[in-house]
């Protein structure tokens, strides 16, 4: 009975993988441009736009993860999140880039992970930043 209860208190205590919620924050314009996220968009061909995000890995992003897609309409995910590969310069930033067709612009989002346990980060919503229509 003894080497049960011990047992049971071990399992108890012992290290467990958490699912915990992330804390992610939205991202206006202005707020983009004061933590040092730069979002480019150039057009390819009549239909696409290359999206590009850069940003260095320091101050707020100095425990940088990932980069993550996510596509969504009318209030339903198509595409839960994906991970992006990054690039890293030479000047100590990360580049993430993809090809999108500008009528779906709208929909996608991207999510900059930070933390030990990526639990943080910060949304920027791509229709918060173009206007598909006035891509150059």
């Amino acid at each position: 009975m003894f080497k049960i209860a011990i047992l049971a208190l071990l399992l108890a205590v012992a290290p467990s993988p958490c699912f915990a919620l992330r804390s992610i924050g939205l991202v206006s314009k202005k707020e983009a441009k004061e933590l040092g996220l730069d979002l480019r968009f150039k057009t390819n061909g009549t239909n696409h736009v290359w999206v590009e995000l850069e940003f260095k890995t320091e101050g707020k992003f100095k425990q940088f993860q990932h980069v993550e897609l996510e596509i969504r309409e009318g209030g339903k995910s198509l595409l839960g999140w994906a991970p992006l590969k990054e690039k890293r310069t030479r000047s100590g930033s990360v580049v993430v880039r993809f090809l999108a067709d500008r009528a779906f612009l709208d929909n996608i989002a991207l999510c900059v992970v930070v933390g030990d346990f990526g639990d943080g980060g910060w949304e920027l919503r791509l229709k918060v930043f173009v206007e598909p229509e006035k891509v150059r």
